[in-house]
């Protein structure tokens, strides 16, 4: 769970540096990454609570 909360802190400190360097500069560059980053990430993270909530469910069954 450690290492999932630094990697989600990670995730948000780089979609913030990347927001705030298409403010300061006006490239959209920097706006794409901060967008590919926060789908990615919503994804990566929707995809690891649905496999701990699997993981809740079977364990008993096992």
């Amino acid at each position: 769970m450690l290492i999932l909360r630094l990697v989600a802190l990670a995730l948000a400190l780089a979609i913030g540096v990347c927001a705030a360097l298409g403010l300061l500069t006006r490239q959209p560059h920097f706006f794409r990454w901060a967008w590919n980053l926060f789908r990615y990430g919503l994804v990566v993270g929707l995809v690891t609570l649905v496999l701990l909530v699997f993981e809740r469910l079977i364990a008993p069954l096992v």
